[in-house]
Order: C-alpha cells, then sequence, then structure tokens
C-alpha cells in the first residue's frame, strides 16, 4: 500500500468533501479548453440557457454551501444532501462524458478529469460516509439512485432541475433535523 492510499483511508469525511469541488475545477478547465460546448451542441440538444461562468459559480457555490452546512451540523440528514449534490453533479456525470463519446464516437471533452477525479473522489466519499455511519449502505444506494434520476432529469429538462432538487433537498433536510430535535 502506497503513502497516498494509507493517507486517504485516513482522511475523514468532512475533510475528503472539500476533494470534491477541487476536482470540480479540474474537470471545468478541461471542458472548456476542450471545447465541451460546442461539442455537445454539434451532438446533443442545447438544455442550459446559462453560459458556463455563471453555472461554474452556481455549482461552487451551492457545493461549498453543502460541505459548510454539514461541517456545521454534523447531521446523517445533512451528510446525505452534500452527498446527493456531489453524486448528482459528478459521479452521474462519468457515465454521461464516457457513455456520449462511446454514442457518437468522439471525444467528449471532460472525460478524462471525470474518469481520474469524479469516479474515485465521489466513490471514495461514499465508502467514508458509510465507514463513519453518517449513511447505511443501503442509504448510499438510495442516494446512488436518487441522484440518478436527477442528473438525468437534469440532462433532459435543463439546470432548473438542479435548482428544484436542491430546494427539496434543503427542506428534507430541515425536515429532518427538526424531527430529530424533537424527539430528544
Amino acid at each position: 500500500m502506497n503513502r497516498i492510499t494509507r493517507l486517504a483511508r485516513q482522511l475523514p469525511f468532512q475533510t475528503a468533501l472539500l476533494l470534491a469541488p477541487i476536482a470540480y475545477c479540474a474537470h471545468q478547465i478541461e471542458e472548456s479548453a476542450g471545447g465541451f460546448r460546442v461539442w455537445r451542441g454539434r451532438h446533443f440538444p442545447a438544455n442550459n440557457p446559462l453560459p458556463g461562468p455563471h453555472v461554474f459559480a452556481i455549482l461552487t457555490a451551492l457545493g461549498l454551501l453543502s460541505i459548510l452546512w454539514f461541517t456545521v451540523r454534523r447531521s446523517r440528514p445533512t451528510a446525505a444532501l452534500v452527498l446527493l449534490f456531489f453524486l448528482t453533479t459528478q459521479l452521474h456525470n462519468v457515465v454521461y462524458h464516457v457513455g456520449a463519446g462511446v454514442y457518437v464516437a468522439d471525444y467528449s471533452p471532460g472525460t478524462v478529469t471525470a474518469v481520474a477525479l469524479y469516479l474515485p473522489i465521489n466513490l471514495f466519499l461514499l465508502r467514508q460516509a458509510i465507514r463513519e455511519q453518517w449513511v447505511t449502505a443501503t442509504g448510499a444506494g438510495a442516494l446512488l439512485l436518487v441522484s440518478g434520476g436527477l442528473y438525468w432529469a437534469f440532462e433532459l429538462i435543463g439546470p432548473v432541475v438542479i435548482a428544484l432538487g436542491f430546494g427539496l433537498g434543503v427542506a428534507a433536510v430541515a425536515i429532518a433535523e427538526r424531527r430529530t430535535q424533537r424527539s430528544v
């Protein structure tokens, strides 16, 4: 086992969450440099009227707010929300890039960072969350299914799905935490 693997295994979930926004920055650089929006427009109908820099700012802010909320509350509901956010915006993006590139037989800009960063980081986050008991294995499976539904709805409908999904997630966390406080 090499040093990086040993270090990673010691990295707590809360700290490991910071890897996701870093991966997102690298992914956006690859997509931008490779002309992802132009590539997508050549092969698929456009569904996102927001300029790329706006999408970057919005998703970065929502990701960091999710991490901050978990850091402050340290609750299972906030852990589930932050996982749901990154699984939706990152893990399923791997399937999109690889699948779309194969489908159209053309390299999809963003594939390298999706496979090399998004996939291992998000699987690591799931592993740490289960290991530290922030979510159960069944809960992680449910998050994978819900995040997949949200991601593919986003691909078909557009950014309003992320806004609605995030808003509903925040409401669900607030309700869950309120119930927890009442039962104590």
